[in-house]
C-alpha cells in the first residue's frame, strides 16, 4: 500500500503556553501530509488541477484521535496513504509518531471537485479517474 511521510519540526509557534502541540495544528499538518502524498505520487495538486480539469480535493470531513503530546523542539512524523476510494470522494488515513510513538491517529475525507456553474455553490464533485487511483496501488 503506497504511504507517504514527511518530518515536521514543531516549532514554538505550533505550540500552547505548556509547550504542547496546539491541536489544531494537527488538521493543517494533514493538510500538508495530503498535498505531499499527492506529489509523492507523481500528482502535485497544481498538475492534478491541470491535468484532470478539478479545482482541487476540499476536506468534507476531519476528526483526530490523540494519544501522546508532541512539544516544542520535537520532530515528528506525519505518515499519511488512501485508506479508502469513494466514486467522487476519498479517505486519507494519517498518522503522527515521534521517537516510535504514535501521537495522533487521523483521518480525512475529501471530495473530487469540480466547477460547474449549474450547482449552487458552483462546484460539484465528480467521479475519481482510474488513473489516479492506480498512481496509489503502487506508488508513482
Amino acid at each position: 500500500m503506497f504511504r507517504n511521510s514527511i518530518e515536521i519540526a514543531v516549532e514554538w509557534g505550533d505550540c500552547d503556553p505548556a509547550g504542547i502541540v496546539f491541536y489544531p495544528n494537527y488538521f493543517r499538518w494533514f493538510n500538508q501530509g495530503a498535498h505531499a502524498l499527492f506529489g509523492a505520487a507523481g500528482m502535485p495538486f497544481h498538475k492534478m488541477i491541470e491535468d484532470h480539469g478539478v479545482i482541487g480535493v476540499p476536506m468534507l470531513d476531519t476528526q483526530a484521535s490523540f494519544k501522546a503530546p508532541a512539544r516544542f523542539g520535537d520532530v515528528v512524523i506525519l505518515t499519511s496513504r488512501i485508506a479508502e476510494w469513494r466514486n467522487r470522494s476519498l479517505v486519507i488515513a494519517h498518522e503522527i509518531s515521534k521517537d516510535g510513538q504514535l501521537c495522533v491517529e487521523g483521518r480525512d475525507i475529501r471530495a473530487w471537485v469540480a466547477q460547474d456553474q449549474t450547482a449552487p455553490n458552483g462546484i460539484r464533485a465528480v467521479p475519481i479517474p482510474d488513473d489516479v487511483k492506480r498512481r496509489f496501488q503502487d506508488g508513482a
